[in-house]
């Protein structure tokens, strides 16, 4: 029997996405290294931002629920996140933290180098007293992201939200978005490596597994999650712990869908592309999938979705700005088909 995954239909809002909102500053020179790189350009970007953006795109009714600088970049994020249709009720300010950026560089196919300017940033500053839980009450499900688990004070307000969130019924999606220079495990220029072997970020992530209703990783990713050697391994692990649907995003490969038997997982095909830049393509998937999700599709149509809005992603320059509308999935997804008839 497959797992059930259901959510309060009566809610106004589909989905409060918690954590990482930043600006990107994206080179404009394809193939260059950052340090040759002349020009750059500004969009809205980070892990929750992009989602919350995706999200909206897609015909979703979302929330950012983060912190930004009073200064002029976390300006630009608010009026990004109202462009974008994005609810910005708990996007919180704060004077003394400056907010985020990333300087991102473009060599395809497998070179992207990207540099985080995140220390003390605005996004790491919520507090759990920042937590509505009457807003909480009217979203259908709150995302949280594994950077908010990487301080102690993230962490703790990440807990306290989910646990707001869990007395209301409202579901808890956790993207397990694993950087490990945010966990202070590589050299800061280091913002490209996306996995080191850390036993106390497999123990904060697992601390938080029991929690969740949905998750959703990279095959690396789960790798930290589960602490295993193996993939198998590590959902095995990841599974002792939690009943949760365990999503493990494949990239080029598609992805697959655990329910109960992680021995019978549902695999989703790709959709071959030309990659140009693959920055910003997980965070396409998921809210792909949460499109699916969120409007009672099944696990096959959300995988779909998914992996159609993470193909269309890699084909752009930047990550919010790049995220698919929903008539372009469904066109993108019927013209490929069409041609496989």
């Amino acid at each position: 029997m497959e797992s059930a995954w259901t959510v309060n239909h009566t809610r106004n809002i589909d989905i409060i996405c918690m954590g990482r909102v930043a600006v990107d500053l994206y080179s404009e020179q394809i193939g260059s290294s950052l340090e040759n790189t002349q020009t750059f350009r500004k969009y809205l970007g980070g892990c929750a931002g992009n989602i919350a953006v995706g999200a909206s795109r897609l015909g979703l009714s979302s929330a950012m629920f983060s912190c930004v600088g009073t200064d002029a970049m976390g300006k630009f994020l608010k009026q990004e996140l109202l462009r974008e249709s994005v609810d910005i009720s708990l996007v919180k300010e704060t004077t003394e933290h400056l907010t985020g950026l990333v300087l991102l560089g473009i060599n395809p196919p497998d070179s992207f180098p990207l540099i985080f300017y995140r220390h003390n940033c605005a996004d790491m500053q919520l507090k759990p007293a920042d937590t509505n839980i009457d807003f909480i009450a009217k979203s259908k499900s709150l995302l949280i992201t594994g950077t908010g688990l990487s301080t102690e004070n993230m962490r703790t307000t990440t807990h306290h939200a989910v646990k707001l969130a869990k007395s209301v019924q409202t579901q808890i999606v956790f993207d397990l978005d694993y950087r490990p220079v945010l966990w202070r495990l590589t050299e800061l220029g280091d913002g490209e490596s996306r996995y080191k072997i850390s036993l106390e970020v497999s123990e904060q992530y697992q601390d938080m597994l029991a929690h969740c209703d949905l998750i959703v990783g990279t095959e690396e990713e789960m790798l930290i999650a589960g602490a295993g050697n193996t993939l198998a391994q590590a959902l095995v692990s990841i599974r002792s712990r939690t009943a949760a649907p365990l999503i493990v995003k494949r990239g080029a490969e598609g992805c697959c869908i655990y329910l109960d038997d992680l021995n019978k997982p549902i695999i989703s095909q790709p959709f071959p592309v030309k990659i140009l830049n693959v920055l910003g393509a997980g965070d396409a998937f998921i809210s792909g999938f949460l499109r699916g999700l969120l409007r009672g599709e099944s696990w096959e149509t959300c995988a779909r979705y998914g992996n159609a809005s993470g193909a269309i992603v890699v084909t752009r320059h930047g990550c919010a700005p790049a995220m698919p509308y929903f008539n372009e999935i469904q066109t993108f997804i019927s013209d490929r088909e069409s041609t496989h008839v």
